[in-house]
């Protein structure tokens, strides 16, 4: 049986480049205690997991975030890493790229490989505010390197502007315009209008 060949990417990529024990800590780390992280965390910490050990394999040993950046770059575009910042080093980062995992795949490993059940409804106020900072984080990130590609490519013109991307709540009672995430955190409008209706 455990010849096999692993029916799941996350199994297959995990084999290839000797992650043992990383479908176990998936699971361990999903759930809703306040120490437990989203599948996107998940598939985060994977794809660190995946680049670290295809850059070790060739030599190259690199600090946490520079390898946490490249993961990142690599999950959203495979030719977004130039080979040339590894010179001399045997480094397939198309092939890196390709290994990486969507979040959706880490839940479907761990909802139908390993069969674990998790509703979303349980997790943690806080827990949920700070997906949506991340995932706002996230998309500043991208927009970044978006802008970056079209400069180089004197599609823009330098210099570069700061990206900053602001997600508000329009109050359908007084109509205050708030930040989302405050929004969120204060449990409804802050505004002291609302304050008596919240």
């Amino acid at each position: 049986m455990s010849s096999q060949t692993p029916r799941h990417k996350v199994e297959r990529v995990a084999q290839k480049y000797g992650l043992v024990g990383i479908g176990d800590e998936l699971v361990d780390n999903w759930g809703s205690k306040p120490s437990d992280k989203s599948v996107r965390e998940l598939a985060a910490d994977f794809n660190f997991e995946i680049t670290d050990a295809a850059l070790r394999e060739a030599g190259v040993v690199l600090d946490q975030d520079v390898v946490k950046s490249i993961a990142e770059q690599l999950a959203d575009d495979a030719n977004s890493v130039t080979a040339s910042a590894f010179t001399n080093r045997d480094v397939d980062l198309k092939t890196v790229g390709e290994s990486l995992v969507t979040y959706q795949s880490v839940h479907d490993y761990l909802c139908d490989i390993r069969n674990q059940e998790y509703s979303e409804s349980v997790r943690s106020k806080s827990q949920l505010i700070t997906d949506l900072r991340e995932l706002q984080g996230r998309a500043e990130t991208v927009d970044s390197q978006t802008v970056s590609k079209l400069i180089a490519r004197d599609d823009v013109d330098d210099p570069a502007p700061n990206v900053n991307i602001d997600v508000t709540a329009l109050c359908p009672v007084c109509n205050t315009t708030t930040d989302l995430l405050d929004y969120l955190e204060h449990g409804g409008c802050p505004s002291p209008e609302c304050s008596g209706t919240v």
